[in-house]
């Protein structure tokens, strides 16, 4: 592991489909860059849906275009462009995009392989 910053540029590498319909990802720092955290880009079209799940790390949404909707089994809440949240490990939780596709950020901590 280097100990000089992680950088990735712009230009850097593509998005690649998910196995959700609708959803690309492009990491920017993945598992065998930091063990402390995965950082990837997500763009969504509009519509597009994540469903009800849980993960074992903790997760943070960076909102970065667009809106959408942040929902669980007790809650529901809209963000839009410069909001943000954050999952503690373990907690279940979906997206659904709202009527305009979003581009936003997702922060993995402790990184996952």
């Amino acid at each position: 592991m280097s100990r000089l910053p992680i950088v990735t540029r712009a230009g850097d590498g593509a998005f690649a489909a998910t196995r959700r319909t609708g959803i690309r990802q492009r990491s920017l720092v993945g598992p065998g860059d930091s063990p402390h955290q995965n950082l990837v880009m997500i763009e969504a079209d509009a519509g597009a849906e994540v469903e009800l799940h849980s993960v074992e790390n903790s997760e943070s949404f960076v909102i970065l275009e667009g809106a959408l909707e942040i929902f669980g089994d007790d809650y529901r809440e809209r963000l839009s462009a410069g909001d943000t949240c954050t999952f503690p490990p373990g907690h279940a939780h979906g997206v659904k995009i709202g009527d305009e596709p979003a581009r936003y950020l997702v922060v993995f901590a402790p990184a996952r392989g």
